[in-house]
């Protein structure tokens, strides 16, 4: 998986209740997460940088020199087994957030171990 990927959902689920999921549960997530983090942040601070610089260098489509300069550091492969629900799991976490359903079926593929 891709270190955006890994971001992008690292994003999502840090912010995720988990008051259905039982403790080991909660615990595997949370272990997930700290997994995650490091990347979540080089990502975080790879975009931050190239924003001050491009604002430095008076560009004027910021986004675009952001996701450019990025580009090589977002494709890289990480090792980061993200598999790690059941699909009981999976349902408790919903259950135990607000998502719209287009956020549920992009985590769940994702996130379920078949």
């Amino acid at each position: 998986m891709t270190k955006k990927r890994i971001n992008e959902i690292y994003r999502f689920l840090a912010a995720a209740s988990m008051k259905r999921l039982n403790d080991e549960e909660k615990i595997a997530l949370i272990r997930l997460l700290r997994q995650m983090k490091p990347v979540a942040n080089e990502i975080g601070e790879a975009i931050q940088d190239a924003a001050q610089k491009a604002m430095a260098d008076g560009v004027e489509d910021l986004n675009g020199f952001v996701m450019k300069a990025i580009k090589d550091l977002a494709e890289n492969e990480t090792d980061i087994d993200v598999r790690i629900m059941t699909q009981d799991t999976f349902d408790r976490l919903v259950l135990s957030n607000d998502w719209c359903f287009g956020q549920i079926d992009e985590l769940q593929t994702e996130i379920v171990r078949e």
